[in-house]
């Protein structure tokens, strides 16, 4: 070597190559730990990126180990002492270096002497690669941990699907509702902002819900609010509206209000303005041909407001005042538009109904299948959560008093197990009665397809009812006093 600095850079490269490869193992036991950790832990909490949470300890690791590597190099001094320690040179190096400044006849031999001894190969030597074993050994366990919890089913990844299905279902219900909103926007009618307003709201709800059971509860109270957006005299009015035409398209002056009322209120409305201003141009046989048209219309309307305002216009127009007639029209005029207005608020509150039940029924399907899915996870069998109670077979338990109950009805749940088909809403069902004293007991005629419960007048069995309601009294400790109100209930039906 020409210099010891020459050798300093020879022992920082032979350095490098021996200390890298235990920092490379200490950044894949650090990234092996981080990653089974991650595994293990995703596997009792649901978390969904997880791959992407594993991957990361792989680059900090990495930067951890460069960074510790950086920091824990050896200064010049070090080397030397290390390299004399590992090449058995006795110190030559070290007291080389430390005396490198001084130019006394014993420090050139003594830099000629270490310089001499620090051949290139050799100082290549001066630091071999070392692993420790254990770490190694540890490295291969938990690699061979996190590997198998990667390749062994994770229990959340079926709890992972359902909340994406979740989602996505609501996901979906949110578009459907925000499809009609942007439909009612783009129509050629105004929007009507509290229809807007509650559409927003509920798509908001929809999409913040946990789950689609929770945004389920959203659906109802948004489709009561639109409801009573809608006017329940629309229809008379309406109706109205309709009779009106009809009648005007039969007279010659108001034949263009009619046919305006016919193809739309707000038209219409327009057209009854104009002939409200044309009144007075009329002939008297228009006027009383408009006049008897108006009363006919009278006759038939459904709407309180609207039938006396037709009255007034055509009693005025029969009495020759065409100022009050007009004014009669123009305030017709105004119950049309108002009409038209609510028509078209009546639309709209349709059309998000509708949306509203289209994401009501993709929510519900998806809150069925998880609840079909927990209860296949739990294992019980039962009934899962959300189902309608009493459609397809059932395993009941119950004793004690039942409620109406034939094949498979329902009754008043208790202790005990039954078994049953439930019963549809249109199937008629055998409702047997207490039995009375001294009678016998028949089974009831079995019925056809399509035939009634054959029926028994009430005054041809009260008789025998009062009389077993009375025995039943007389053998059980009943007071005299609530004896004498089955009496006079019995007595009420006339029963003596």
């Amino acid at each position: 070597m020409s210099s010891l600095e020459a050798v300093v850079a020879a022992l920082r490269r032979s350095d490098a190559r021996s200390s890298v490869p235990p920092f490379l193992l200490h950044a894949m036991l650090g990234a092996a730990g981080w990653i089974g950790v991650v595994l293990l832990v995703t596997r009792l909490v649901p978390f969904e990126p997880r791959v992407q949470l594993a991957e990361v300890g792989i680059p900090v690791m990495l930067v951890v180990a460069a960074t510790a590597w950086i920091v824990s190099r050896p200064g010049p001094g070090a080397l030397m002492r290390r390299a004399d320690e590992g090449l058995g040179l006795k110190e030559r190096l070290s007291t080389a270096w430390e005396r490198r400044a001084s130019s006394g006849l014993m420090d050139d031999l003594l830099r000629r002497d270490a310089l001499e001894h620090a051949e290139g190969n050799r100082l290549s030597r001066a630091f071999p690669i070392r692993l420790s074993k254990r770490e190694a050994g540890v490295l291969a366990f938990v690699a061979a941990a996190a590997v198998l919890l990667a390749v062994l089913p994770n229990p959340m990844d079926q709890l992972l699907a359902q909340r994406q299905a979740d989602a996505a279902s609501q996901a979906r219900a949110a578009t459907a509702v925000q499809d009609v909103q942007n439909k009612i926007a783009a129509s050629t009618t105004p929007a009507d902002p509290k229809v807007q307003k509650i559409l927003t709201d509920t798509q908001k709800q929809i999409r913040q819900a946990p789950d689609p059971r929770q945004a389920l509860q959203a659906i109802s109270p948004a489709e009561q609010q639109l409801l009573q957006l809608s006017d329940p005299q629309t229809p008379a009015r309406t109706s109205t509206a309709q009779n009106l035409a009809s009648s005007l398209s039969a007279t010659k002056a108001g034949k263009a209000a009619g046919q305006a009322l016919t193809a739309s209120p707000s038209k219409g409305a327009q057209a009854l303005r104009q002939l409200a201003s044309q009144l007075q141009s009329l002939t008297p046989q228009e006027r009383a041909q408009l006049a008897q048209a108006l009363a006919t219309a009278a006759q038939h309307a459904s709407d309180p407001a609207m039938a006396a305002s037709l009255q007034s216009a055509s009693s005025a127009l029969s009495s020759g005042d065409s100022a009050a007639a007009a004014a009669a029209l123009t305030d017709l005029a105004g119950q049309v538009d108002s009409l038209q207005a609510q028509q078209n608020t009546d639309q709209q509150v349709a059309s998000a109904i509708n949306s509203l039940e289209t994401a009501r029924q993709a929510l519900a399907a998806q809150a069925d299948r998880d609840a079909a899915a927990a209860g296949a996870a739990s294992g019980n069998g039962g009934a899962s959560p959300g189902a309608s109670p009493g459609a397809g077979n059932g395993n009941g338990s119950g004793t004690g008093s039942g409620g109406s109950g034939g094949t498979g009805g329902t009754g008043v749940s208790g202790s005990g197990s039954g078994s049953g088909q439930g019963a549809k809403p249109s199937e008629k069902l055998f409702v047997p009665g207490q039995p009375v004293p001294g009678q016998l007991e028949n089974d009831p005629t079995p019925l056809g397809p399509g035939q009634d419960v054959p029926l028994t007048p009430y005054t041809q069995v009260v008789q025998a009812y009062r009389q077993a309601a009375l025995d039943a009294t007389n053998q059980s400790l009943i007071p005299g006093s609530e004896q004498d109100l089955v009496r006079q209930y019995f007595s009420s039906l006339g029963a003596s």
